[in-house]
């Protein structure tokens, strides 16, 4: 029994030493890595940390970081940025992956407690002038006086910073051919978001590389969460005061107001959509979409459907506060919905007759029987001759004169000059 625990214990130990010895080496690696960002960030944002952490669960990352860019005046704060690996020894391999530039079978990235300021660094200091497209700013409209939420009017509602996590990863199934993605975000007092796509692979990726030039991505699988966790009602309580009214007929206008910006721009939503996104506001709670196709399809194809066929394709299904939608009836005109998004179509490729071109002839050389007694018209060039004796030579023909034939044959340490009586020559080949 004491050979037992003893042996239990020896093993105890060189786990541990080994489990250090990887974390040691991660913990190394990772700090150069951050080391070298910061370094090459520094002449556009000044970035402290405060260290490098290595858990035994698989994962590795940066504590207690700081990002202070140089145009702006306030600073980004991030608690913990983690790489995460199904555990400590599938982290190690992952290195090593990709340093080859390997697919890792597994992978996220977390960041917690991100403190994003909602001013310069967010890009909402000067919303309100600046120059939009026309479906931008949808949540500001019935808003009274305001055309666009700010950096003032988030610190009105009460925001003047945005506090949360986020954790983005990647799972590939190789027994389904599927490659799970996974976006979990969770912002304090805003909102809560889970997506979950997958999609079907021909095979699974076997690098990076692969995943970036070959991957054709099919849709087999969506499934979209979004939770109020306080913005409905800040944004209520602030566009009602703003627009002199009672929070429900604020709603109203404002619900009119966006199905109005969306027809006028090639959207229309049916009754079905427009009440539950009036549910969704009044009420908070949980928007769910999910789409589970017949067959994975891929999403580039989606506009050579109607917009009833796509949603038929996608296998569309939507509840707002677990009540499930039954009316999913929305129309659109392509065309100017990429116009009020900017987006410029794809000019249609001239098309130019070929240029005919004649398909030169080309002839391959080979080698000729010839007459000897015609060898003299081939001067210069390579001949076969056989003598009687059953000889064969491979070489120049170098002249045909008073019955002899000189041929120049090339051997591995040189070349030799022969002199053939033409009365011994059997049969000759001229290449040519």
């Amino acid at each position: 029994m004491r050979k037992l625990v003893n042996i239990a214990i020896a093993i105890l130990i060189v786990v541990v030493l080994l489990g250090g010895g990887i974390a040691g080496y991660l913990w190394y690696g990772a700090k150069q890595q951050v080391d070298q960002i910061v370094t090459m960030a520094r002449p556009f944002a000044e970035i402290s940390y405060g260290g490098i952490a290595v858990s035994p669960t698989g994962s590795v990352g940066v504590n207690r970081l700081r990002i202070a860019p140089i145009s702006a005046n306030d600073s980004i704060t991030i608690g913990a940025i983690r790489l995460n690996a199904p555990n400590l020894l599938a982290l190690l391999h992952t290195r090593w992956q990709l340093s080859r530039g390997r697919l890792p079978e597994a992978l996220s990235l977390s960041f917690q407690d991100i403190e994003l300021p909602l001013g310069d660094i967010a890009g909402t200091s000067s919303t309100e002038t600046t120059k939009s497209a026309p479906l931008d700013h949808l949540e500001a409209l019935g808003c009274g006086p305001i055309n666009a939420f700010g950096a003032a009017a988030w610190r009105e509602m009460g925001y003047d910073r945005l506090t949360g996590n986020l954790e983005i990863g990647y799972r590939v199934d190789a027994k389904n051919n599927v490659l799970a993605l996974r976006v979990d975000s969770a912002s304090r007092n805003w909102a809560t978001l889970n997506l979950d796509v997958g999609l079907a692979l021909t095979q699974p990726p076997e690098s990076l590389m692969a995943l970036a030039t070959s991957f054709t991505p099919k849709l087999a699988k969506l499934n979209l969460v979004v939770r109020d966790d306080g913005f409905n009602q800040h944004r209520n309580n602030y566009c009602a005061s703003k627009a002199g009214k009672p929070i429900p007929e604020y709603l109203a206008d404002h619900v009119r107001l966006v199905v109005e910006r969306l027809r006028a721009n090639g959207i229309a939503p049916g009754p079905g959509l427009i009440a539950a996104y009036q549910r969704y506001l009044s009420e908070g709670g949980v928007l769910t979409i999910t789409a589970t196709p017949p067959v994975p399809i891929n999403p580039a194809e989606l506009n050579e459907y109607t917009p009833a066929d796509v949603i038929k394709v996608l296998g569309l299904t939507l509840k707002a506060n677990e009540t499930p939608v039954t009316d999913l009836s929305v129309d659109w005109d392509a065309a100017r919905v990429a116009k009020a998004l900017g987006v410029e179509p794809e000019p249609e490729p001239e098309v130019t007759p070929a240029p005919v071109v004649q398909t030169p002839v080309v002839i391959q050389k080979t080698y000729h029987p010839t007459p000897v007694g015609e060898l003299g018209q081939h001067v210069g060039k390579i001949v076969k001759l056989r003598t009687k004796t059953g000889a064969q030579y491979r070489g120049q023909l170098d002249a045909f004169a008073e019955g002899l034939v000189r041929i120049t044959v090339r051997k591995s340490g040189g070349s030799v000059t022969l002199s053939l009586r033409a009365s011994e020559i059997t049969a000759a080949e001229v290449f040519y």
